[in-house]
């Protein structure tokens, strides 16, 4: 399952009107939350590399962690796919380069395996992911409460509750 970047918020503050909620209609709304959070990370970590790494930017995607969700808790987590982005680890935490790179008329990169460097050369990290985390964490929140507050009364008034929270 995807791993990445992963955020808890703390939504004690809503609990008169979370506590009315039940089952599906709770993880409904939970799940709409941690989306409206998740994408304000997932479009920061994609803005953190899309000047220099437009295949990386394009991979990164907002994946719901399906195995570690319940009806208490929902998991989603910003990551890149890999198929499409197997240099994203490479990125996120520096490497060794072991072979030449050679640029493209495109602009794109290669490496040319057929070309071993006489010394490795040690090209640093460039996080993306933390960094999206520390500088966008309020703004998910934020985007987090404001999808609760559209949605909460929605939610009530479907399962035949009260709609004013």
């Amino acid at each position: 399952m995807a791993k990445g970047l992963q955020a808890t918020f703390d939504t004690s503050g809503w609990s008169a009107g979370l506590d009315r909620l039940l089952g599906p209609a709770r993880v409904s709304l939970a799940r709409s939350m941690a989306v409206a959070g998740g994408e304000v990370l997932r479009d920061e970590a994609k803005a953190r590399v899309s000047t220099h790494r437009g295949v990386l930017a394009n991979a990164i995607y907002l994946a719901f962690r399906e195995a570690y969700s319940t009806d208490k808790e929902v998991q989603y987590a910003v990551t890149w796919n890999k198929s499409k982005a197997p240099h994203g680890h490479l990125v996120e935490f520096g490497h060794w380069q072991i072979y030449a790179v050679i640029r493209k008329p495109d602009g794109s990169y290669i490496t040319d395996k057929r070309r071993k460097l006489a010394t490795p050369k040690w090209v640093p990290a460039h996080p993306f992911l933390r960094p999206a985390y520390e500088a966008a964490a309020t703004r998910a929140q934020a985007a987090m409460v404001q999808r609760g507050r559209e949605r909460l009364p929605q939610v009530l008034a479907a399962q035949g509750g009260n709609d004013e929270p």
